[in-house]
């Protein structure tokens, strides 16, 4: 029996395979929107009720209460710990003997991350601020 041979059982799942990542996603943006949607609700349901009380607004209400990190410095750190992981991950499993070798594919987003957090650094000394 060849793999090209479609039997009926192997449609559906070669179908869910493919489509699974999808469905997935839209579930997850579903989700987080939800989540703001609600949280909105809940700011704008306390607005209403201090402005029918009489009582004074919350200042800091709509405000985002969490501190950001700047998107080079995120990229960064993201882009040095891919690097490290698969050098180390190919310094262990193709060991050939000639280290550079084994190393050279996490050198790249290891540089890359590096030049980031460069700018970054830059960037924060020169007063610029990063876009979000």
């Amino acid at each position: 029996m060849s793999i090209c041979m479609l039997n009926g059982n192997f449609i559906p799942v070669v179908m869910l395979v493919l489509v699974a990542p999808f469905i997935f996603a839209i579930c997850m943006v579903l989700i987080k929107s939800n989540e703001k949607y609600r949280l909105n609700q809940l700011k704008a349901d306390l607005y209403m009720k201090a402005l029918e009380k009489g009582e004074p607004l919350p200042t800091n209400l709509f405000d985002n209460p969490n501190k950001k990190m700047s998107n080079s410095l995120k990229t960064a750190i993201i882009l040095i710990s891919i690097g490290v992981g698969i050098s180390l991950f190919q310094l262990f499993t193709f060991a050939s003997g000639n280290l550079f070798q084994d190393m050279s594919a996490g050198l790249i987003p290891l540089c890359l991350g590096i030049g980031f957090l460069i700018i970054h650094f830059i960037w924060k000394k020169q007063g610029i601020e990063d876009e979000e």
